[in-house]
């Protein structure tokens, strides 16, 4: 069972407090507002400058996130060599059910402030959010709902990493997920460990660690959970058969597929086939 406080989006909406844009901060800018009514996603674009909610202080630098929550009161500043730019988008959390109105603030990081490694595709999502506010009325509140859920998955993601010390730099995740582009891209192939480190000039036993690092699960475990969902694909939507499938995903028996495929979802490959269609080339 999932626990709520390990994961607040679970049963949540997220509305949109039509209060949202990005903006370079004037010379003689501070930021002291009354305590928030609502929540205010504050991320810094460039810039340096300081970020103090209650009696903590944090660098506000490129890629700092922060999560202000209702009753927050934050004091930021900004270095006049380096203005700050940042975008800023406010928000509220009510039931995913609409069974009421706005909830009382909850805790979404167990730290006010995520400092994100890859800055291009968060800044992407922050950008579609701005964007919006000018798109046409048809699901733009569903649309808001889904970019926040992204842009806060992704802070979850980038805090696990770090409290579990297993942040890696950003040229160390492109080369991790290059690797795993190219596992996707040959799904039915276990590609030998010295392959996949020679893709992205990386010793083997040091990608494995990275790969851990970043993931948290070894590499040749992510090999077989994309090996066998390829084969639960072909098993469940196409007409091939078993030994089609072992084929097709180039295991030397079908006796080892077979035993590698009930290990992994606890029944053999012929309680899922599709037996009762005729076989047909696969195009």
């Amino acid at each position: 069972m999932v626990h709520e406080k390990q994961y607040p989006l679970t049963g949540k909406r997220f509305i949109d407090s039509k209060q949202r844009g990005k903006a370079r901060c004037e010379v003689g800018w501070n930021w002291h507002p009354a305590p928030l009514a609502d929540y205010d996603l504050w991320y810094v674009v460039s810039g340096q400058g300081t970020m103090r909610i209650g009696e903590r202080s944090y660098p506000a630098r490129k890629g700092a996130c922060f999560v202000v929550h209702p009753g927050d009161q934050p004091h930021a500043e900004q270095n006049l060599e380096d203005r700050l730019t940042v975008i800023f988008i406010h928000f509220r959390m009510a039931d995913a059910l609409g069974l009421g109105g706005s909830e009382p603030s909850v805790e979404l990081l167990h730290e006010r402030v995520v400092y994100v490694e890859d800055t291009h595709e968060f800044e992407m999502l922050l950008h579609r959010t701005l964007e919006c506010s000018y798109q046409q009325p048809l699901w733009a509140e569903e649309e808001f709902d889904c970019l926040l859920k992204q842009i806060l998955i992704a802070l979850f993601r980038s805090q696990q990493r770090s409290d579990s010390h297993a942040a890696v730099s950003k040229k160390q995740a492109q080369a991790i997920r290059r690797v795993v582009h190219r596992i996707h891209e040959g799904a039915g192939h276990r590609f030998p460990l010295e392959e996949l480190a020679e893709l992205v000039g990386l010793n083997p036993a040091y990608l494995s660690k990275l790969f851990k690092a970043y993931t948290g699960v070894s590499l040749k475990h992510y090999m077989t959970q994309v090996r066998m969902e390829r084969a639960m694909h072909l098993l469940t939507e196409t007409s091939m058969n078993v030994s089609q499938v072992s084929d097709a995903l180039r295991y030397s028996t079908v006796f080892l597929f077979s035993k590698q495929f009930k290990q992994h979802y606890g029944a053999p490959p012929s309680a899922y086939a599709l037996s009762s269609l005729p076989s047909r080339p696969h195009h």
